[in-house]
């Protein structure tokens, strides 16, 4: 869910591919460029990037998101997103940029796993599912374009480790798939609701003392095999608050609640 972006004063104009389309690119030291896509660029993490990210690290999410990230909003959602923050004394340049390239390159974001690829969702209501798209943007400052072996889409992202992070991501995207559905109407979202959204989407440790620590078990009926495993598990942890987020925000039932209790939103939000 990449945007087309601008360089000075040239628009970068994507060619749409499909995953059988072949190009042509490297991304190598000896190229004057190199690292250049580092600097004074904008990166949305995902929810995948901040739990692979904050494990590498060994930082809880409320850590890492204050000390690598600022807020920002995903267009036309309206929903917020955390973004890299750069270091403005480095040529506004990635934090994780060192001397010889990106210094969690095994644990990188999955935008830079896709770059020079964009890649994009919409919803096919015809068919009633998710269809994914792909552009390649060409970058004035990228001159790895045209060089390397030909691929295919589908043999760079299985190079790249993209389909690990894409189908971790997948519920969260039908989240904002929705969200965009729904349209302008629904422009103005509370502030609670967006930081119900935030906190399941990305402080994941916060929704863990959220879940554990709160009323959260008193009002929802959650099997003693899950709450085990998201005392522990960050990925099963982040699947459950898919589902809670899901059945709070559209009401499709998949945490259940139980009889009797306090709406959900009484729920005191960290």
């Amino acid at each position: 869910m990449q945007q087309e972006t601008t360089s000075g004063n040239q628009p970068i104009v994507p060619i749409q591919l499909e995953l059988d389309s072949t190009f042509c690119f490297t991304c190598d030291k000896e190229l004057v460029c190199f690292t250049r896509c580092c600097k004074k660029n904008e990166i949305i993490l995902t929810p995948a990037d901040i739990i692979r990210m904050k494990q590498h690290l060994n930082m809880l999410s409320h850590d890492f998101l204050r000390e690598y990230t600022i807020p920002g909003t995903l267009v036309p959602t309206e929903l917020p997103v955390p973004v890299i923050k750069l270091v403005e004394e480095k040529d506004s340049s990635c934090p994780f940029l060192g001397d010889d390239g990106c210094s969690i390159y095994e644990h990188r974001p999955v935008a830079c796993r896709y770059y020079p690829i964009a890649s994009g969702l919409y919803h096919n209501k015809d068919i009633q599912n998710n269809e994914t798209f792909f552009a390649m943007i060409k970058e004035p400052i990228c001159q790895g374009h045209d060089l390397g072996d030909e691929m295919t889409i589908r043999q760079w992202r299985e190079s790249q480790g993209v389909e690990p992070y894409d189908e971790m991501n997948s519920p969260w995207v039908d989240i904002v798939l929705k969200r965009k559905s729904m349209g302008p109407f629904l422009t103005n979202i509370n502030e609670k609701t967006l930081q119900m959204f935030f906190m399941a989407s990305y402080d994941l440790d916060a929704f863990r003392r959220f879940v554990l620590f709160s009323p959260f078990l008193e009002i929802y009926e959650v099997e003693d095999e899950i709450i085990d495993s998201i005392k522990k598990d960050d990925v099963a942890l982040f699947n459950f608050a898919m589902d809670w987020l899901k059945t709070t925000l559209f009401g499709e039932g998949l945490v259940k609640i139980r009889e009797q209790v306090a709406p959900a939103e009484n729920i005191e939000v960290d």
